[in-house]
């Protein structure tokens, strides 16, 4: 048991080391490619639904939207319905980004599951999925999310 908890453990430390290395020619931090993905998969959020979704402090997010605003891969601007909150919407840059980012993450996946059979890819994905599930994480049916 403790083998398994500790092979998660380094796998995904693993992952996101190499996600991090292939993201930095094109600008970005581990956390800004997330961003971009979920503002992808979810079209313009609120900054608070990053928060949750990041698992970042708000002013974390604040200050990761602000300097993506900059970069010009995100708009932030009032929420209609709440004047003090921001929605955060990618632009046509971040919408490129996103594209290239995607061609990455299609290479890093490739890596990392070369040699893994479609069965064994199934029940690894089937068993994470339950141990996310026994922990009180939402299972989002995805074998592959980008941002995580």
């Amino acid at each position: 048991m403790r083998e398994l908890a500790m092979l998660i453990h380094e796998t995904a430390a693993l992952m996101r080391r190499r996600f991090e290395q292939a993201a930095r020619p094109e600008g970005l931090t581990l956390m800004q490619w997330r961003t971009l993905g979920f503002l992808s998969r979810n079209g313009p959020q609120r900054q608070v639904a990053l928060v949750e979704a990041l698992e970042a402090s708000p002013m974390t997010v604040s200050d990761l939207a602000e300097r993506m605003e900059t970069a010009g891969l995100v708009t932030r601007l009032p929420d209609p319905s709440d004047g003090r909150a921001k929605v955060l919407a990618l632009t046509g840059a971040g919408e490129a980004k996103v594209a290239a980012m995607k061609a990455i993450a299609d290479e890093v996946f490739a890596e990392a599951l070369g040699g893994v059979s479609d069965e064994t890819l199934a029940a690894l994905t089937l068993g994470l999925g339950r141990i996310k599930d026994n922990l009180g994480g939402k299972t989002s049916g995805q074998t592959k999310d980008v941002d995580q």
